[in-house]
C-alpha cells in the first residue's frame, strides 16, 4: 500500500464522528496528493401505504436531503483543504453493505466511529465494526482528527501481514514528521522459566523480531526516527492497548488477503482502543 496519490473514501453520515473522519482523511490527502470521495449509503423509505395496502415510496424528499448533507460536508471540507480534491457521491443501500462493496477498489476506507465509552466497553458502532471485518481494503476508524501528538505504534510479530503495518505506519510517521514505534508483545512473561538460559532465550526472539520490523521501516524511510518496545501482558491485545496510550496512530495487519474476520487481537485492540486506529489489509483486487 502506498499512500501517495492513494484514492481515499470516507463515509459520512451527517454525524461528529464522521466530520471528524472526513477532516482527518483530507488532512492526509493534502499531505499525499491524495483525493478524497464522500460516500453517503441512502435508502428508499416507505410513507405510506397506497390503494390495495400497496406501499408508496417518495423518494425525493430524503434524497434531496441526503444530496445536500453530502454537499454541505464537501464544501466544508473543500473550505478548509481547497489544495484536495473533494467529490461525492450517493448509493442506495445499507452503510455496511456500500462501503463493504466499494473497499474492493479503494486504497484506504476511513470510518469514523460513535462510541458509546469505556464505562459500556464497547466503542464501536456496529457499521465500523462489520466494515472493520469485511472490508477489502484498509481501514482506519477515527475518533479524533485533533490528536496529533505522539508516536506512531505498530505491532509486528513476524508476519507478512505485520509486516505490511510496518510499512504502512512507517509512511505515516514520515509523513507526519512523528517518532515510529515498533512493539511486541510477549504473552505471559511471567510465568517463571525453568533456567535463565530459557528465559534469554525467550528475550531474545522477542528482540530478534523487533530488530527485523525496525530494519523493515528504516528502509522504507531513510532517516526516520524508528523505537522498539518489547512489552509483557496477560495478551497481546492488552498489551497493545496500554501501549497505545497517548500514540497518534495504532497500525495492525490483518492476516489474509481477501475478505474475512478479522484475528481476535485486532479485534480487540479496535473495540476497545480510545484512540484512531488502522487495520492494514490488501486489496482483494491484488
Amino acid at each position: 500500500m502506498d499512500l501517495t496519490g492513494s484514492n481515499i473514501v470516507v463515509g459520512y453520515d451527517d454525524t461528529t464522528a464522521a466530520m471528524a473522519a472526513v477532516r482527518w482523511a483530507a488532512e492526509l490527502a493534502r499531505d499525499t496528493g491524495s483525493g478524497v470521495r464522500l460516500v453517503h449509503a441512502w435508502t428508499w423509505p416507505l410513507i405510506g401505504q397506497g390503494m390495495a395496502g400497496i406501499p408508496v415510496i417518495d423518494p425525493a424528499g430524503p434524497r434531496n436531503q441526503a444530496s445536500r448533507l453530502l454537499e454541505d460536508a464537501a464544501e466544508r471540507v473543500g473550505g478548509r483543504f481547497p489544495e484536495v480534491a473533494v467529490t461525492s457521491e450517493l448509493l442506495a443501500g445499507m452503510p455496511r453493505e456500500v462501503l463493504e462493496e466499494i473497499s474492493g477498489s479503494t486504497d484506504l476506507l476511513v470510518v469514523g466511529t460513535r462510541g458509546l465509552g469505556a464505562v459500556m466497553g464497547v466503542l464501536l458502532g456496529s457499521v465500523s465494526r462489520g466494515i472493520l471485518h469485511d472490508a477489502g481494503c484498509p481501514v482506519a476508524i477515527i475518533r479524533s482528527d485533533q490528536h496529533r501528538a505522539g508516536p506512531v505504534l505498530v505491532a509486528y510479530d513476524g508476519s507478512e501481514a505485520a509486516g505490511e503495518a510496518v510499512e504502512v505506519a512507517a509512511d505515516l510517521a514520515d509523513i507526519w514528521g512523528a517518532a515510529l514505534r515498533v512493539v511486541h508483545v510477549q504473552v505471559g512473561a511471567h510465568a517463571p522459566y525453568e533456567s535463565s538460559a530459557e528465559a534469554w532465550g525467550a528475550g531474545s526472539r522477542s528482540r530478534g523480531l523487533l530488530e527485523e520490523g525496525a530494519d523493515r521501516a528504516a528502509v522504507r524511510h531513510e532517516g526516520l526516527e524508528v523505537q522498539t518496545r518489547m512489552l509483557e501482558d496477560r495478551s497481546v491485545a492488552e498489551g497493545l492497548l496500554a501501549a497505545a496510550a497517548g500514540a497518534r496512530m495504532l497500525v495492525l495487519g490483518h492476516r489474509g488477503l481477501s475478505r474475512g474476520r478479522v484475528g481476535s487481537t485486532a479485534h480487540a485492540s479496535v473495540l476497545h482502543a480510545t484512540g484512531n486506529v488502522m487495520v492494514v489489509r490488501q486489496s482483494v483486487g491484488t
